[in-house]
């Protein structure tokens, strides 16, 4: 009996493998960016431009905000601030994160330029 359940747990998670890696593929061919690709990108852009056009206060409101939620959710009040603000001053120094190379090894095109096309 223990020997079947082995095999049965077994071959449930290698179907679950088989799907996993069919479902990457299939995202890698539609080139849809996750979830995380897009919070990175409008955590950066949320920064960046509230710092460009001088709205330190309104960029101080969304982080109080992005903490508050945080902290909800059971993360430590100074280390969250910490964080937070590290980041804004690396992103206001002219940091950028490491952007992932899409499958294939083409770099993800970078967009720090979205301020002077007018958006």
């Amino acid at each position: 009996m223990a020997g079947r359940r082995k095999q049965d747990r077994k071959e449930r998670l290698r179907k679950q493998r088989e799907y996993q890696r069919e479902y990457n593929k299939r995202i890698a061919a539609a080139r849809a960016p996750d979830r995380d690709e897009i919070a990175r990108d409008l955590l950066h852009y949320a920064i960046t431009e509230n710092l460009r056009m001088g709205r330190e206060n309104e960029l101080w409101t969304l982080a109080d905000s992005i903490i508050e939620r945080l902290v909800a959710r059971g993360y430590d009040r100074r280390a969250t601030e910490m964080t937070f603000s590290a980041i804004v001053d690396r992103y206001g120094a002219g940091w950028t994160f490491q952007r992932r190379l899409r499958h294939g090894g083409q770099p993800a095109q970078d967009l720090e330029g979205d301020a002077d096309r007018g958006r």
